[in-house]
């Protein structure tokens, strides 16, 4: 068995045995995980990283002068002057600092009680973040900014590496797990002060991450702009679809004096 295969093996069964474990019927915290919907999702997850090692596999490796590279857009074109290898090492850090970010929300006493619904729901989010991207990735097979280096040699070997422009991974993967610790911190401490700082943290690293692709030569706006959109959309969906229906009622309607008071908990 292939190390890929190996490795997609090993995240199928770890989230199997979450999706059987962390369930749990008692109504505390607000999350609430259900067997036959988790199940689904931690399958749809896995066949997704699946469907994308799958497409990867039949992106052929070929020389420059077989690509065909067509025109950039203009809002993209600027991306092709940027080659900074600092820039390359600080959107790894920035990603690195989103994809452990969500360790944060253990210091709090409902996030450690939650541990498995909470690393359940992490791994969907990985899981479900990287096969979409890379679906895209292998099926757009957009070339990278500096296969447009006019100086390079006709007979550079492209690999599938050279043709993931379209979406940068990186930004998806910093904006997933950064808004998921957003969205899980709000919905454990919706009245904390802390939030808009918690949501200004969240949504800058992905942001941080996706300027340094660009400025590595490694993506094009119009690919981190998309990256971060799906990301977020992941991070933030995800624990979304676990919270309990107490936890969903956001819109409050009360009397107050002469008047009602109307209040929607973000």
């Amino acid at each position: 068995m292939s190390s890929p295969a190996r490795i997609q093996g090993v995240l199928l069964l770890v989230l199997a045995a979450l999706t059987l474990t962390a369930q749990d019927n008692l109504p505390s915290g607000p999350y609430r995980l259900k067997w036959s919907k988790d199940l689904v999702i931690s399958s749809t997850a896995v066949g997704t990283v699946l469907l994308s090692d799958e497409l990867r596999r039949r992106v052929p490796t070929i020389f420059l002068s077989e690509l065909t590279l067509g025109r950039i857009p203009a809002f993209d074109r600027f991306a092709v002057d940027y080659s900074s290898e600092s820039a390359r090492k600080a959107s790894n850090r920035t990603r690195d600092a989103s994809t452990y970010l969500p360790l944060a929300l253990l210091l709090g006493k409902g996030p450690r009680r939650d541990v498995l619904k909470l690393a359940l729901m992490y791994g969907q989010t990985v899981a479900l973040r990287r096969g979409l991207t890379n679906i895209v990735k292998y099926s757009v097979r957009r070339p990278r900014p500096y296969l447009y280096d006019t100086t390079l040699d006709p007979a550079t070997v492209v690999e599938s590496y050279d043709r993931e422009a379209f979406l940068s991974g990186h930004t998806s993967g910093s904006a997933a797990t950064a808004f998921f610790f957003g969205r899980v911190f709000a919905d454990y401490y919706p009245d904390s002060k802390l939030k808009p700082y918690v949501w200004t943290l969240a949504a800058g690293l992905p942001a941080f991450t996706g300027y340094f692709r660009i400025r590595a030569g490694q993506h094009y706006l119009s690919d981190v702009v998309a990256g971060y959109l799906l990301g977020a959309a992941i991070g933030y969906s995800v624990p979304l679809l676990h919270r309990s229906p107490r936890a969903r009622e956001r819109l409050t309607l009360s009397p107050t004096g002469p008047g009602i008071y109307l209040s929607y908990r973000f």
